[in-house]
């Protein structure tokens, strides 16, 4: 669950976690887009507000900070799926 008036996340399983502006606009721009690949390129420029060529590094950087807050196992991720290659997507609910 994603409280956007006080940017924390909350997942089963963990505590709640406080995002910092930049986590919190990669994670909801996910969770709006959910079940859809959202190219890299597009996530800087919704998370950072820039056009261009996206910076793949900066993502990555910010993924895995967010990853440490929201998976049960940031290393076998269930929420924030990478597409190599393309970008990232949320996973869609099962059922």
């Amino acid at each position: 669950m994603l409280d956007p008036t006080t940017r924390t996340v909350e997942v089963s399983g963990k505590t709640g976690q406080r995002l910092t502006h930049l986590e919190f606009r990669l994670l909801y721009t996910l969770m709006v887009n959910r079940g859809q690949v959202i190219p890299t390129e597009t996530l800087v420029e919704r998370v950072w507000g820039y056009t261009g060529k996206g910076d793949r590094d900066l993502i990555r950087g910010l993924v895995s900070r967010l990853r440490t807050k929201t998976e049960v196992d940031p290393r076998n991720p269930q929420f924030i799926i990478t597409v190599p290659g393309v970008g990232y997507s949320f996973k869609e609910e099962d059922g």
